[in-house]
């Protein structure tokens, strides 16, 4: 008993001295890592978002700008030292901003040494389209991309012309996952000059503005000028952390005599018996019986040759003829009546040519309804507020700037009209004009002017320009609105149609207006469907205190007056040169349930008449719809 109680005494002195050894010799190796300086890889997170396809320059979109930046700091960098690692993460370039993804993002250049002829080409083939997922990004970048950093120093240059579009938090992502792999300074280099994305960066690195040539090059000595010191770090300067330790002191260790344990006794296994195999019989080997045998036949392959026809045209026949080489038996069978497989008029090959056009023939009495007195408009003009504020310019200037006064600016860029304050004489007119996202400046002489926005009631008065400054003017806007009526019946509500309103290369939702109805929109580029047969798109932009009014022309009414059963008929609607379907309907006799209403122009209504096969051809009636008329369709 006093020998193991020694040895469990001696056992826990032991056990106790390695841990406060591993725990010396780890404490080391983690400072002297601190002090070792690693080799510099560099990620680009690069903006590929729709609004990346705008233009930076003439010349250039944002885009196309971000590749040559990108190219440019590689360049720079290698020819200093060829041991830093780069890589491109892009996010908005795989899925179109109408999906509203925001998990696009992709490590498209891998970490690699001496890969400027991979980053090029990849970045020629990548094209801007979606949206704008940067803390998704970032957060990807951290866990996917620097995974080694024990072994190498990471930052990132992140290159954009916006913020966050799906709500991300890029400070909260910056906070958890990316500073803890992050070892040098992170840049974000913004494409435009818009003074609210630098807070919303400020977590995330140093903001520097690139919003116009000749900021790239100052951008990029910068970046080297900060990070000289560790840039200049070779792969080959880095060695890991090597520690000699003394190994541990000698403990007097007492060792037991061993345990007296029983042998083990041996298994006894029963003897197996097996069964000796009876002997099958042998087969019986069945008789054999003589065949006739016939002579061999001769057989001649012949090869038939194949005469190619130079047809300029393909010539349809409308009636085929199939001549089968041998008469065919007709069989009989009672309760099996033939029938023939359906198909859809859609699928069809070339119709029959009509003959001639079916005009409209009965004028539709409209009821008297009350007329509806469009409501005059407001001619006077709204007075717009406006902020401004003044820079030092080698020559009098003015930017406007278009806002609704929360933080939102518009970039329509709409014709100008400044007039002299006091004679109210016109002294330029021009359009303003978007320059990477900042309005070009507009030369004017110093004085005091009225903006005009041509196209809208509104206006800002008294715009002082003093010489040698260049005036920033940030005027509040309101929104516009959307009319619908009847060209032939202005004062009649447009109660039969609904239109969808929404935005189609912007994210939001769609509006559903009532067509006898106004409603606001702000200013901006709409896509319009009308629920009319056929559906009518149409495009417009809105202005600031605008109102586009939308011509509808009033339908007409198709009858079909068979009293018999047609099947199903296909209306195609003249497109250009062509002739396109759009609706479908069931032709079973009743009058009453074979009327719709179309807008007016040339029709067609393809059918099937008779039995149908695989070689049918459709029967065509070509036909003409007038507003306010009948026409009336008598399918043969």
């Amino acid at each position: 008993m006093k020998n193991a109680f020694q040895l469990k005494l001696n056992c826990k002195h032991y056990l106790s001295i390695i841990i406060i050894a591993w725990t010396f010799l780890f404490s080391n190796i983690s400072s002297a890592q601190q002090e070792v300086q690693k080799p510099a890889r560099i990620l680009f997170l690069l903006d590929a978002s729709s609004s990346m396809g705008n233009s930076w320059t003439d010349a250039a979109s944002r885009f196309q700008t971000a590749g040559r930046i990108i190219n440019t700091i590689v360049d720079s960098i290698h020819r200093v030292n060829t041991d830093v690692a780069f890589a491109i993460r892009v996010f908005g370039n795989q899925y179109p901003s109408q999906e509203k993804n925001c998990f696009d993002s992709k490590l498209e250049v891998p970490f690699n040494l001496a890969n400027d002829g991979q980053i090029r080409a990849r970045l020629k083939y990548l094209n801007p389209r979606g949206y704008s997922p940067i803390a998704w990004s970032l957060q990807q970048a951290a866990e996917l991309d620097f995974k080694e950093d024990n072994l190498y120093s990471y930052s990132i240059i992140l290159i954009t012309d916006g913020g966050e579009s799906c709500g991300g938090d890029i400070c909260a992502t910056v906070t958890n996952l990316l500073n803890k792999k992050i070892s040098f300074k992170p840049y974000i280099l913004s494409l435009i000059d818009y003074e609210p994305l630098k807070l919303e960066y400020a977590c995330l690195g140093k903001y520097i503005t690139v919003s116009t040539e000749k900021d790239i090059l100052p951008a990029v000595s910068t970046i080297l000028n900060d990070n000289r010191k560790v840039l200049m770090i070779k792969t080959s300067d880095y060695h890991p952390v090597v520690i000699n330790t003394p190994p541990p002191k000698a403990q007097n260790v007492t060792i037991l005599p061993p345990k007296n344990t029983p042998k083990p006794t041996p298994k006894i296994e029963p003897l197996i018996t097996t069964e000796v195999p009876e002997k099958k019989p042998e087969p019986v080997v069945p008789p054999v019986v003589n065949r006739k045998t016939y002579p061999p036949l001769d057989l001649i392959y012949t090869r038939s040759k194949l005469q190619k026809m130079n047809l300029l045209y393909t010539i349809a026949d409308a009636n085929p003829v199939i001549v089968p080489r041998l008469k065919p038996m007709k069989i009989t069978v009672p309760g099996m009546p033939d029938v023939f497989p359906q198909t859809p008029v859609a699928n069809s090959s070339t119709p029959k040519a009509p003959n001639k056009v079916v005009e409209p023939t009965v004028a539709i009495q409209k009821p008297k309804t009350n007329a509806t007195v469009k409501k005059a408009e407001n001619k006077e003009d709204i007075n717009l507020p406006f902020q401004s504020t003044t820079v030092d310019s080698k020559e009098s200037s003015v930017q406007i700037y278009f806002t609704n006064g929360k933080g939102k600016f518009y970039r329509t860029e709409p014709k100008l009209l400044f007039k002299d304050s006091k004679t109210k004489a016109d002294v330029k007119s021009v359009y303003r004009n978007l320059e990477g996202g900042e309005p070009a400046p507009i030369k004017m002489d110093p004085g005091t002017y009225d903006l005009a926005i041509v196209g809208s009631k509104g206006k800002a008065n008294n715009i002082v320009i003093e010489p040698g400054k260049n005036k920033k003017v940030y005027i509040t806007v309101g929104s516009g609105s959307l009319e619908f009526y009847y060209p032939s019946a202005p004062n009649r509500p447009v109660k039969e149609y609904r239109a969808l309103v929404s935005k189609r290369f912007e994210p939001g939702p769609v509006v559903k207006q009532n067509c006898d109805t106004v409603l606001p929109y702000e200013p901006a580029n709409y896509h319009i469907e009308i629920n009319t047969l056929p559906q009518m798109m149409l495009n417009v932009d809105l202005d600031f205190y605008s109102v586009k009014v939308m011509s509808i022309p009033e339908a007409g009414t198709v009858q079909i007056t068979n009293t018999n059963n047609k099947g199903k008929v296909q209306f195609w609607y003249q497109h250009g040169d062509a002739y396109e379907p759009f609706y479908e309907m069931n032709v079973t006799g009743n009058a009453a349930a074979q009327k719709i209403d179309f807008l007016p122009g040339l029709y067609q209504v393809r059918y099937f008449n008779g039995p149908q096969t695989s070689l049918s051809k459709a029967d065509v009636v070509l036909f003409r719809v007038k507003s306010n008329m009948i026409t009336n369709l008598e399918l043969p």
